[in-house]
C-alpha cells in the first residue's frame, strides 16, 4: 500500500474504499427531520461512480471533456462527480437551485454535451444528453459493482494532479457569470490547507475517524466551492460528511438534535437565523462555528454568540484563490480579532495591500492575494486578471493588524453622496444594532441633487418604529451617512448562492412607495 499522499479526490475515494469499503462516507438527512438517515459508504459511492463512468465512456466522455452536474445537494453529486473524474473528464458544477434557462446558459459556457441531471430538476434548453440518475448516484434499473467488485477497478486511471477537475461559477451581481476552474491539486492544497487551520495536522489521515465521532455537516449548496471545500476536508481527515438538502431553521434543529457536532461550518446568513429564530437549539457540545461566504456583521456574531456561548470563527477566500485566511480557535477565545477580522493567512498565501486613492484610513486599501491555488484562466480561455507578478485583485478594502486580516468594505461597494463616500457595510451594521431590526440591506438610489441617495431596506423583528431608528442614527453616523429613507423587507433579497443580491434589493428600494423619510 502506498504511503505517498493522495493527489486527487478520486484517489482518495479508492484507496478509503479499497482500505475499508464499509466506511461510512456520505450521509444524508430530509431537511425536516432527524430520522430517515441515508448512508452510501466507500464502498456504496466508488461501486456506484464505476457504474456511472461506465455509462459515459458508452457515450463517448473521453479524459479532457467536460461533463455537467445539474444536481441537487444529495449524495448524487458526490457519486456523479467521482465518475466524471474517474473518466479523466471534468465537472461542470451547476446547482438545481438555478432555473433550467440560467443552467443551460452556464453548462454551454463550459460546452458540456453531456449532463447528469435527478427526476423532477427543471428543464435544460439545448443539445444536451442528459443521464437521468436518483438522488443516491444511481442510474435507476442499473446494476452496480458489489463491494467485492472493488478489484475491477484496478482498471481506473487516477487523473493527472494538473488536469482539470472542476469548474465552478461566479454569482454574476458584478456582470455575467465566468467558470472559475480549479485542478486536482488545487482541491487538493484546498484540503491541505483547511486542516491546517482547524485540524491538529494538515497530513492526510488514511485511518478513518473513530465511530464515535459525528460526521462533518454541510448546509453549503452544490455549485458551490464551499460544497466541494466541506467535502474535501472530511475526504482528507477520514470523516463522513452529513449533506442536508437545504438549510432551515427546522434543519438544524433536527440534526442538532440527532447527532452531537463538535463543529459547524455556517454562513453568515444561517448564523443569523440562528441568532434571531423563535426555536430553541442546543449547541452546547459545539467548540466553535465557522463562518464563510461572505462578510459576518459584528452585531449578527455577537448576537449568536451570546445566545449559545459559542464563538465564531470568520474565514474569507473566494472562488479564484481559494481559501485566504481563516480566524483561529487560540485567537478568538484570547479576544484577538475585531469588527471585519478574518483571522491569520492560510499556509501558501500572501497578501498585500493596496493603498486606494480615496480618503481611507492609513494601512487600508484593496487586498491583493498570491498563491499556487489561484485560477490562472476562466472557461473558454479568458485569463483572470493577474498581474505580471502573480497579484490577483480581489475588490475587497481591508488592512493587516498584528498579523490579522481585517475586511473593511468593497472598492465598489460605495455611495458617493454629496460628494463624500458611503460604505453600505458600515451603515448596515450601525442599523442592526437596534433591538428591533432583524435584518437590514442599504442600496444607494440616483439622487439629481446628491448623486446618490441612501436608502434602507429593513426586516423588522418588532413593531417598526422608523422615527426611533434614524434618530438612534443621527446620533451615531454622519449626517450624510443616514438613510434618506427607509422601508419594510419580508426577507433581504438573496442570490442563488445566498449572497445579497443588491440588485434586486435597489430595485425594491426604488419601487418602495415614498418610503419614510429619514
Amino acid at each position: 500500500m502506498t504511503t505517498e499522499s493522495p493527489t486527487s479526490l478520486a484517489d482518495i475515494a479508492i484507496r478509503r474504499a479499497r482500505r475499508d469499503s464499509s466506511t461510512p462516507f456520505i450521509l444524508t438527512v430530509d431537511e425536516d427531520a432527524a430520522d430517515g438517515i441515508s448512508t452510501l459508504t466507500y464502498g456504496d459511492a466508488v461501486s456506484r461512480a464505476a457504474e456511472l463512468a461506465r455509462v459515459l465512456a458508452d457515450l463517448g466522455v473521453s479524459a479532457g471533456d467536460r461533463v455537467g452536474c445539474y444536481l441537487p445537494n444529495t449524495s448524487a453529486w458526490v457519486v456523479a462527480s467521482l465518475a466524471v473524474w474517474f473518466r479523466g473528464a471534468s465537472v461542470a458544477a451547476v446547482g438545481t437551485m438555478l432555473p433550467g434557462h440560467e443552467a443551460a446558459v452556464l453548462l454551454g459556457v463550459a460546452d458540456a454535451a453531456v449532463v447528469f441531471t435527478v427526476p423532477g430538476a427543471p428543464e435544460l434548453a439545448g443539445n444536451f444528453t442528459m443521464v437521468t440518475i436518483d438522488e443516491n448516484g444511481s442510474v435507476p434499473g442499473a446494476t452496480t459493482l458489489s463491494d467485492d467488485g472493488l478489484a475491477d477497478l484496478a482498471a481506473v486511471a487516477l487523473p493527472e494532479t494538473t488536469s482539470l477537475a472542476l469548474a465552478i461559477f461566479t454569482s454574476g451581481t458584478t456582470g455575467r457569470p465566468k467558470g472559475i476552474t480549479h485542478t486536482h491539486a488545487d482541491i487538493v492544497v484546498a484540503a491541505r490547507r483547511v486542516a491546517a487551520g482547524y485540524a491538529r495536522t494538515s497530513d492526510y489521515r488514511p485511518d478513518p475517524a473513530p465511530a464515535h465521532l459525528p460526521p462533518g455537516l454541510s448546509f453549503s449548496p452544490f455549485g458551490h466551492m464551499a460544497a466541494i471545500t466541506r467535502l474535501s476536508l472530511r475526504m482528507w481527515t477520514g470523516r463522513a460528511l452529513l449533506i442536508v438538502p437545504k438549510f432551515t431553521v427546522t434543519a438544524a434543529k433536527a440534526v442538532l438534535e440527532r447527532f452531537q457536532f463538535d463543529t459547524l461550518q455556517l454562513t453568515p446568513t444561517m448564523i443569523h437565523m440562528l441568532a434571531t429564530t423563535e426555536e430553541s437549539l442546543d449547541l452546547r457540545g459545539v467548540k466553535y462555528v465557522t463562518s464563510g461566504t461572505a462578510p459576518l456583521a459584528v452585531a449578527t456574531r455577537e448576537s449568536f454568540e451570546a445566545r449559545y456561548e459559542v464563538p465564531v470563527m470568520q474565514a474569507y477566500g473566494m472562488s479564484e484563490v481559494g481559501g485566504v485566511a481563516q480566524e483561529r480557535y487560540d485567537d478568538v477565545i484570547a479576544g484577538r480579532r475585531g469588527p471585519g477580522s478574518v483571522g491569520r493567512l492560510a499556509e501558501g498565501v500572501e497578501v498585500q495591500i493596496r493603498p486606494l486613492d480615496d480618503d481611507r484610513p492609513a494601512g487600508e486599501g484593496e487586498i491583493l492575494v498570491r498563491t499556487d491555488e489561484a485560477t490562472k484562466e476562466f472557461l473558454g480561455g479568458a485569463p483572470v486578471p493577474i498581474d505580471l507578478d502573480g497579484w490577483f485583485s480581489t475588490g475587497d478594502v481591508g488592512r493587516i493588524d498584528d498579523g490579522i486580516l481585517f475586511i473593511t468594505g468593497r472598492v465598489q461597494e460605495k455611495m458617493i453622496v454629496g460628494g463624500f463616500n458611503v460604505y453600505p457595510a458600515e451603515v448596515e451594521e450601525a442599523i442592526r444594532r437596534f433591538p428591533a431590526v432583524r435584518d437590514v440591506v442599504v442600496v444607494g438610489v440616483p439622487d439629481e441633487r446628491l448623486g446618490e441617495r441612501p436608502v434602507a431596506g429593513v426586516v423588522w423583528q418588532a413593531e417598526p418604529d422608523v422615527e426611533a431608528l434614524v434618530d438612534g442614527l443621527r446620533a451615531t453616523l454622519a449626517p450624510y451617512k443616514v438613510p434618506r429613507s427607509i422601508f419594510s423587507l419580508d426577507a433581504v433579497p438573496l442570490t442563488a448562492r445566498d449572497k445579497v443580491d443588491r440588485r434586486r434589493a435597489l430595485e425594491l428600494a426604488q419601487a418602495a412607495p415614498a418610503a419614510t423619510a429619514g
